[in-house]
């Protein structure tokens, strides 16, 4: 193809998508609003079958992977995406009746696209179906042979060993399963390639579902190159022009807002309609690219298959037209006024998540890890210097049933020293040195034991104490209970883990204790569980779900919050305490925050919502 013929098709494309652009837009939003309708129940749906299997309110993450993992999951996940492909099917089907029709000297309205769809829609959906298997068939292999690699390279010591030292085994895995997803990429994008026309001859030549991949192949032979260069350009364009929209609108928020600082009055709805602006700023830059991919693939085809063409747009010939909608004078001033109401609404909903005054706790995560190796003496006596709250801690079992402080199964990321915790009694745990990775200053830490950090914290801080479960326990929650009564501090902790079964069997043993679920993601309402707080990563944090929470007399904790934006963020959705490696750091941000004016916070969050900077430091280890 030469570089006429592609500037051809992309300047006729380009062409009718600006001819077409209202009906574009409508389409868009009415397949984006079907896509929100359905998904939504479904997905509820498929949330409530899955609780309803648990006989529980809420699933954390170890139950959810499982149920991932199952064939119930699995199916559940493939219906799902069946479902997304086939919406974006249609849209794409509608796309291309607006392009193709210009060949007959058509102007397509909104509602004769649809229609034409609709009337194609069970040939779409078997069309949907197809694809999802063809890929799922392709790339399961691969995924398969790349989940093998892992288990055979990476399973013999504690994954946070590979992740943080990067021994040879962990690159030798990474090399090869890089190389079978670069194959796999490769692969499936020939593949869909060869698959590209094949939505337009179900359309346009009356190709059935079942033959249309093969027709499709037979189509773009000799013309795989030419067709991956038009596609290579409609990427480089459609991110080049949302690139070009969202700056656009990042430099408009930060040129305007600063000049309305001082009012809080006007602030607010000038803050919600920057929101606005930049939601319409996405949506924009999502119509260019759909539209320009089914007119990019539309051109391609009446370009290259010129007898299919001709057939099918004798039958589009037939259809009539319909009027469409378009974006009168009277609908554009109805839209003004709901985006000024938008605005209002977003920007008071952005200071109803403003906490005016701060009252978080600060924990410290294994201790002051990011000053002293973690679950060690030493990062204790650190976090305590820094002003901790709380000290938050891992506790495991060793081989003579001794309660000892460490977070991973093993000693490889922490000494490089192959045993398990629960293989090794107490004596053999206490001489390995556990500090010299930090720093050889911390040569003569040790693991230490509960009752140790325990005693160190006591009329400090108090302590969280994390029950980790490796499937090797034996007593662990027993044991812990026996600890904390003998040194009479049951007043001076909380006990809290990724495993709910776990915390029950203390809330069993000791009602009035205070106990937390740790979760990353969740299924179903977390805050309706028995425990007393939830510890979630900073993810599930949101102005809402903290709001449920309370609501429901759950305190909220945040995970692992190392940078002073982070921090600032999460106080100010009124967080009840913050899990860092720098307790320091979050006692700075405190006392910084406590001289803004309510202004001056909103402002902050919302700079924060539209342009968090990266951590100022790496930190090796993170997870909870």
């Amino acid at each position: 193809m030469s570089t006429h013929e592609y500037a051809s098709i992309w300047r006729t494309s380009l062409q009718r998508l600006r001819q077409d652009w209202q009906q574009v837009f409508t389409l868009h939003l009415a397949y984006t609003a079907l896509g929100i309708i359905l998904f939504t129940p479904l997905v509820a749906l498929i949330s409530r079958l899955l609780l309803g299997l648990s006989d529980q309110p809420a699933l954390a993450d170890q139950d959810i992977a499982w149920f991932l993992l199952s064939p119930t999951g699995i199916a559940a996940l493939v219906f799902l995406a069946g479902l997304m492909i086939a919406i974006l099917g249609f849209e794409q089907a509608s796309l291309m009746t607006l392009g193709a029709g210009h060949a007959q000297g058509l102007h397509l309205g909104t509602l004769a696209a649809l229609r034409f769809t609709m009337l194609r829609a069970h040939s779409i959906f078997l069309f949907a179906v197809r694809l999802v298997l063809r890929v799922l068939l392709l790339t399961l292999p691969f995924v398969a042979a790349s989940g093998a690699i892992a288990w055979f390279l990476l399973s013999a010591y504690d994954i946070n060993y590979y992740l943080a030292e990067q021994p040879a085994e962990f690159w030798i895995a990474a090399v090869m399963i890089g190389l079978l997803l670069l194959a796999m990429s490769l692969i499936l994008v020939s593949k869909l390639l060869d698959w590209s026309m094949a939505l337009p001859l179900l359309l346009f030549a009356g190709i059935t579902p079942a033959r249309s991949f093969a027709h499709s192949e037979r189509l773009t032979r000799g013309h795989k190159r030419r067709l991956l260069k038009t596609l290579a350009l409609w990427a480089l364009l459609a991110f080049v022009f949302s690139t070009l929209v969202l700056a656009i609108v990042q430099l408009l928020g930060s040129w305007l807002v600063p000049k309305f600082f001082d009012s809080i009055d006007w602030l607010v709805p000038v803050l919600g309609g920057f929101v606005a602006l930049w939601m319409l700023g996405n949506f924009v830059a999502t119509v260019f690219i759909a539209g320009s991919l089914g007119y990019a693939l539309v051109g391609f085809y009446q370009r290259y298959a010129a007898t299919e063409a001709r057939t099918d747009l004798a039958a589009m010939a037939r259809q009539q037209p319909g009027p469409g909608w378009r974006l009168s004078a009277p609908l554009l001033a109805l839209m003004l006024a709901a985006a000024v109401v938008s605005a209002i609404g977003v920007g008071h909903w952005l200071v109803d998540g403003i906490q005016i005054k701060d009252t978080v706790t600060v924990v410290a995560h294994r201790g002051a890890a990011g000053r002293a190796p973690e679950n060690t003496l030493a990062s204790i006596r650190a976090a305590i210097a820094d002003g901790s709250d709380w000290v938050e801690i891992d506790v495991q079992e060793t081989a003579d049933g001794k309660v000892v402080v460490i977070h991973d199964s093993d000693f490889m990321k922490l000494a490089g020293v192959d045993l398990k915790v629960w293989d090794g009694t107490l004596e053999q745990v206490r001489d390995i040195d556990v500090g010299s990775w930090f720093d050889p200053q911390f040569s003569a830490e040790r693991v230490p034991t509960l009752v140790e950090v325990l005693e160190e914290a006591r009329g400090k801080a108090r302590v969280v104490i994390e029950l980790k479960y490796y499937g090797h326990d034996q007593q662990l929650e027993q044991r812990v209970v026996d600890i904390v009564d003998q040194l009479g501090m049951t007043d001076d902790i909380a006990l809290m883990s990724l495993k709910y079964e776990g915390v029950q069997k203390i809330r069993a043993l000791r009602p009035d204790w205070t106990i937390g679920l740790l979760s990353a993601t969740a299924i179903g309402n977390l805050a309706s569980l028995d425990v007393d707080f939830l510890a979630v990563a900073t993810g599930m944090a949101s102005p809402g779900f903290v709001r449920r929470s309370h609501e429901q007399g759950k305190q909220v904790f945040v995970w692992t919050v190392n940078d002073a934006v982070s921090l600032s963020r999460m106080m100010s959705l009124g967080v009840d305490g913050v899990i860092t490696d720098e307790p320091a750091l979050a006692r700075e941000v405190i006392a910084e925050r406590a001289d803004l004016n309510p202004a001056e916070r909103l402002l902050m969050h919302t700079a924060i919502l539209f342009g968090k900077p990266e951590p100022q430091r790496h930190y090796r280890d993170e997870s909870p």
